[in-house]
């Protein structure tokens, strides 16, 4: 092989990667070493709500509150839907946790029961829980315990105390067979 085919082949090659990074370019719209828009023209802003990115990019967990924390991640997006996954609506995220036996409503008041395991700490007065939830189901003293059904509007506000460890949704078991 002399050079002159050598250089002809090095141009081929160069040529057929600046084509692709065109086509790269032209079908995904936008230049592919391009930084992310920082400007907030394209958020969705819910009534009384912070607005946040279309793309879904939910606000950092380093900004959570202690008591957010404490949450399960489902019970964290009923509590506020900026965390919802992109797509998720609230509805629908109470939809698939009433299907689960997770969330029921109260016809009389409307509100929103949801079906919880409450950890506490070693020494806690679960005493204290009584006057958040609507009813105690079962307790483990043991493993320091509470299942209960709460009103999910109280949910960040039980999770600010300090003998409340974590809150976490009654998950229903999985079973295959028959």
């Amino acid at each position: 092989m002399n050079k002159s085919n050598k250089h002809f082949g090095i141009g081929v090659i160069i040529a057929i990667l600046v084509v692709i990074l065109i086509a790269g370019i032209l079908f995904t719209g936008k230049p592919w070493l391009s930084p992310p828009l920082q400007n907030c023209s394209s958020c969705i802003c819910p009534s009384g709500q912070e607005c946040r990115p279309i793309n879904g990019t939910p606000p950092s967990k380093e900004n959570l509150s202690t008591a957010q924390k404490k949450l399960s991640t489902d019970l964290l997006q009923l509590t506020d839907s900026r965390y919802l996954p992109i797509g998720l609506t609230p509805e629908a995220l109470e939809l698939q946790m009433e299907q689960n036996h997770q969330v029921t409503h109260v016809a009389e008041t409307g509100n929103t029961l949801v079906y919880v395991y409450i950890k506490t700490s070693k020494n806690a007065d679960t005493a204290n829980i009584n006057a958040f939830v609507w009813n105690v189901t079962d307790t483990d003293p043991v493993n320091h315990l509470v299942v209960a059904w709460m009103d999910a509007s109280n949910l960040t506000r039980l999770a600010s105390f300090d003998f409340v460890e974590s809150i976490k949704s009654v998950s229903p078991p999985v079973t295959w067979g028959r």
